[in-house]
């Protein structure tokens, strides 16, 4: 990868975004989520699983394995800080739509979507310099 600290810093400006939604009074509006939060729980880290799955030179167990740890850890981080709120609350569901996510996220990477930064990259090169 060419970009690597554009992937990375658009990777953070993600989490960033994330955890400004999750912490706002006003989130994302009910009419955007078709009032199926759990879904959109799921879906956010299906995103950011296979966002920093596809950044990990290292794709090994370990590599993974820690990818999961930080993303639970994230995902627990918010719980958390919307507990603090009075107007979020915490729940034991959210965190588990989570884990779905990473697990469904991990489930691509190893299914080839490891390698998306390479491809996009290849892409926009070519069609770039063309």
């Amino acid at each position: 990868m060419k970009l690597t600290w554009l992937w990375w810093s658009l990777g953070a400006l993600l989490l960033i975004a994330v955890l400004f939604i999750c912490l706002t009074p006003l989130g994302v509006p009910a009419a955007v989520l078709g009032y199926n939060d759990k879904l959109m729980h799921a879906l956010t880290f299906v995103l950011l699983t296979v966002w920093f799955g596809g950044l990990q030179r290292d794709q090994s167990l370990r590599a993974r394995v820690i990818l999961l740890a930080a993303l639970c850890t994230y995902g627990v981080l918010i719980e958390i800080l919307q507990s603090q709120t009075a107007y979020r609350s915490a729940e034991l569901a959210d965190l588990l739509a989570d884990l779905l996510g990473i697990v469904v996220g991990l489930g691509l990477l190893r299914a080839g979507f490891d390698s998306w930064p390479a491809w996009v990259e290849r892409y926009v090169l070519r069609r770039r310099y063309k």
